[in-house]
């Protein structure tokens, strides 16, 4: 049987795939690091930075102007 390729999970921002080895896990996805920026702004995000609605990043800054504490 022939190897399948593709398996690999789509990021919500670009829509390329994502490998194990780039990939940032956050809002339900898996984004690459260069796109795991705010919407808003374009701050880079982390762990601890990032706030999400409806699968947009923002940063807890943005967020807060956007849509209220």
């Amino acid at each position: 049987m022939p190897p399948t390729f593709g398996g690999a999970p789509k990021c919500p921002v670009c829509g390329k795939s994502v490998y194990a080895a780039e990939q940032v896990l956050a809002a339900g996805g898996a984004f690459h690091r260069q796109c795991f920026k705010c919407s808003v702004c374009s701050k880079w995000l982390e762990s601890t930075t990032v706030c999400d609605k409806e699968g947009v990043l923002f940063c807890k800054s943005c967020y807060g102007k956007e849509h209220g504490p």
